[in-house]
């Protein structure tokens, strides 16, 4: 190769590495994060962040899980998104757009704190807040203003998801959704004619099935009240179906109640309870899975 060949491919190769690194694409559906106002996401901005499945996240105080909320105005903070410098305790005070492949701290400026992974299980969304910046998210697929969201520790995409407990976030599932457990009460209502109505349901504003639905009690043996029926027709065997201590629901009796064995939540649960002592509360341990 001539010299002047030589020059012109390192010239290309030093302009290439200088570039920033192209968008790297996540799944479409783990692209569900916006900010407004902007034609890209830049370092060290203050941003309302939106889910474009929900609405604006922001700090909000909660009873279970990580202090987050869906919130209207500005009353949750804005979100800053900070580019790791790579260097203990030096924060990188660069102003520009923040490529899919560094790392980024994200802090809200409610709270004054930084958003990162905590290991909680199915039941609520994965996540705290801590004092200090931590440098484990990326920002993938930006496309203008919006973009997926990744966290490095456990190489997952946040997605708006039902959780049991707390805000609905979790992570991006690349497979079936799995199956999962959660406990209905069944509380007694007041009684209009014959027996106690215990009244429960699972699944508001969901997308899913119920699977499996079990009498959690180890001494009362509920009777669930077919359709068409009500709880004073609870005597008769006809109108109702009969589950004794901790035994389930068969495929055929779920059908009966439900139209189908594996019924679209949400359900309700209505069942007259016979105990030998008073009882104003009693559970349900149910299977559920979501749609993916």
């Amino acid at each position: 190769m001539r010299p002047r060949s030589l020059l012109l491919a390192a010239i290309a190769f030093i302009t290439l590495a200088a570039l920033p690194s192209a968008a790297q694409a996540g799944p479409p559906d783990a692209k569900q994060w916006e900010v407004k106002n902007t034609s890209s996401v830049s370092n060290g901005t203050e941003y309302q962040l939106f889910n474009t499945k929900v609405g604006r996240l922001g700090y909000d105080n909660r009873f279970f899980g990580v202090d987050l909320g869906w919130n209207k105005g500005s009353k949750g903070g804005h979100f800053v998104f900070l580019r790791d410098s790579g260097k203990p305790n030096v924060r990188d005070h660069r102003a520009g757009p923040l490529a899919a492949d560094q790392k980024v701290a994200i802090y809200n400026t409610k709270t004054r704190r930084y958003l990162r992974f905590e290991k909680r299980g199915q039941w609520k969304a994965e996540l705290e807040w801590d004092r200090s910046p931590v440098y484990e998210w990326q920002l993938h697929d930006q496309q203008g203003a919006k973009f997926a969201l990744f966290n490095t520790r456990v190489s997952q995409y946040l997605v708006n998801q039902f959780k049991n407990y707390g805000i609905n976030l979790g992570w991006l599932q690349s497979g079936p959704p799995p199956v999962q457990s959660f406990s209905v009460p069944l509380s007694a209502q007041p009684v209009i004619q014959g027996y106690i109505p215990f009244l429960g349901s699972f699944g508001g504003g969901t997308q899913g099935k119920l699977l499996t639905v079990q009498n959690a009690s180890s001494s009362s043996t509920l009777r669930f009240v077919k359709p068409g029926k009500s709880t004073s027709d609870c005597g008769s065997a006809d109108a109702t179906i009969t589950v004794a201590p901790r035994a389930s629901l068969t495929a055929d009796q779920m059908k009966t109640l439900y139209g189908s064995a594996t019924p679209r939540l949400p359900v309700n649960f209505l069942a007259c309870v016979s105990s030998t002592t008073p009882v104003s509360l009693t559970f349900l341990n149910i299977t559920y899975q979501l749609d993916s």
